[in-house]
């Protein structure tokens, strides 16, 4: 093989590499804010959806909505944690139904399930194929439950508002 084939032989392979996510390449900001913020709102919805047999008609409210900057950086990326939690006006006595219905809509959906804790208040389960985290359980004090969605850290597009609303 000449020197001609061999460097033309490395592009391709280099090329290849490169097209199927294979070779070094970092992506620098593939989430921008706004879409992780709608996934998180859209993995509640789907959450909601599937407990809607067991909470009925039950109310619901925004508790928490905020990015929190990662501990670890790499120079040149940035990487933020988006949390997303909604309040639902379930009374703490349907709390087992209620994490059933969600252990088994995470089944469903092939997520991967968070390992058991004996007397917990939540389940949770984490997106098959990605870092977003989801969890149903009772809220602290005991008033109500919650529908929690963490997408860990990801890398954004841009630096994300870190102030929390509600």
């Amino acid at each position: 093989m000449g020197k001609r084939e061999r460097t033309m032989r490395t592009i391709a392979v280099a090329a290849t590499l490169v097209v199927t996510g294979c070779g070094s390449v970092l992506k620098h900001g593939d989430v921008s804010p706004p879409s992780a913020e709608r996934k998180a709102r859209t993995l509640t919805q789907q959450t909601l959806d599937a407990l809607r047999p067991v909470v009925g008609s039950a109310g619901t409210s925004v508790a928490l909505s905020k990015w929190e900057q990662c501990t670890t950086e790499t120079p040149g990326q940035h990487r933020f944690d988006y949390r997303y939690v909604l309040t639902l006006d379930v009374p703490v006595a349907r709390s087992k139904a209620v994490m059933d219905a969600a252990r088994a809509h995470f089944t469903e959906q092939g997520y991967l399930p968070d390992i058991p804790v004996a007397h917990s208040t939540r389940v949770g389960a984490t997106e098959a194929h990605s870092s977003w985290w989801l969890g149903v359980g009772v809220s602290h004090g005991n008033a109500s439950m919650f529908i929690s969605v963490d997408s860990k850290c990801v890398f954004t597009t841009h630096d994300p508002s870190t102030t929390a609303s509600s």
